[in-house]
């Protein structure tokens, strides 16, 4: 599942650099010149060599490979002469499940991260961005039992931490000058670190343990989305 994952990433950038070729040989180079802000939202899938690291006292694993949705929306700042720097934030969540058994469930890992970004727009339509972000990154790992809405969780862990991404993002054809829409392609390489994993549930059977490892980065998404100005 590495190989797969790693090899749709390397594929997403190498289209992406095969788009913007093309795009210089393109007759419509008019670029988006509207003030309106970019609203982004997008799904997809990730690769967590970092999760998949850690060793439980009990039977099972982590998931190397998760799913992950993110919002963002972003506003033009400065205006150069074949490209645009716009400033936002971005909201995003991803969760990995494993096969390491609790009372009823398999345990999952969830995390969150939310803080300010940039975008740097450029190339025919300014179809092209360059992105990096940082910001506040929230991971727990927890017992999910029962079905929405009625569902429990028991939390084993949780841990908070200063993190960074960087990435890029093609657009696909569609819209005006004056006003874009369309489908998104896009790749993020997420950093962070969280202290040591342990079990902090004293009432429950152990599950961790108390040093299962630490959990850290990189995060490397792959996201297909919608975005719209």
């Amino acid at each position: 599942m590495k190989r797969i994952t790693t090899a749709l990433l390397f594929g997403t950038v190498l289209a992406m650099l095969l788009e913007a070729t093309h795009a210089q040989q393109d007759e419509d180079t008019q670029w988006v010149t509207t003030s309106r802000p970019r609203y982004e939202i997008a799904i997809g899938v990730h690769s967590w060599p970092g999760i998949a690291s850690i060793d439980p006292v009990g039977e099972g694993s982590f998931d190397e490979t998760g799913f992950n949705i993110s919002l963002a929306a972003h506003w033009p700042l400065w205006r150069f002469d074949n490209s645009e720097l716009l400033i936002g934030g971005d909201l995003g969540l991803f969760t990995n499940e494993s096969s390491i058994p609790f009372i009823t469930e398999d345990i999952v890992a969830r995390a969150g991260y939310l803080g300010p970004s940039v975008k740097w727009m450029f190339g025919s339509n300014h179809r092209y961005s360059l992105d990096a972000g940082a910001g506040y990154y929230l991971l727990d790992i927890a017992e999910v039992a029962g079905e929405y809405p009625a569902f429990f969780e028991t939390q084993l862990w949780e841990d908070a931490a200063i993190g960074a991404y960087v990435g890029g993002t093609l657009d696909f054809r569609g819209g005006r000058p004056g006003r874009n829409r369309g489908v998104m392609l896009s790749v993020k390489v997420h950093l962070v670190e969280f202290r040591q994993v342990r079990d902090e549930t004293p009432f429950f059977p152990a599950t961790l343990g108390q040093d299962a490892g630490d959990i850290a980065g990189p995060v490397y998404m792959l996201q297909v989305g919608y975005r719209w100005r």
